[in-house]
């Protein structure tokens, strides 16, 4: 992925967190809307907390996993 104005490289694996982290989130955004359409119940604070510890595992396996690119 390359930025139109980029003032320093960054690791490889740096980019890759956040991608995963920036995919978590927005899977996690869904899965708790669906959770709340499907059931009626707010999924505060139990589903959301323990989506946010089990995401942020994902996050961290996404981003080890990732293909490695050289600079």
């Amino acid at each position: 992925m390359r930025w139109p104005v980029r003032m320093r490289e960054l690791d490889p694996l740096v980019e890759e967190t956040i991608v995963a982290a920036c995919t978590m989130a927005v899977f996690g955004c869904i899965v708790t809307l669906v959770y709340w359409l499907v059931t009626g119940h707010s999924p505060w604070p139990g589903f959301a907390l323990g989506e946010v510890a089990g995401f942020g595992f994902g996050t961290a396996m996404l981003a080890l996993t990732a293909p490695k690119r050289r600079r």
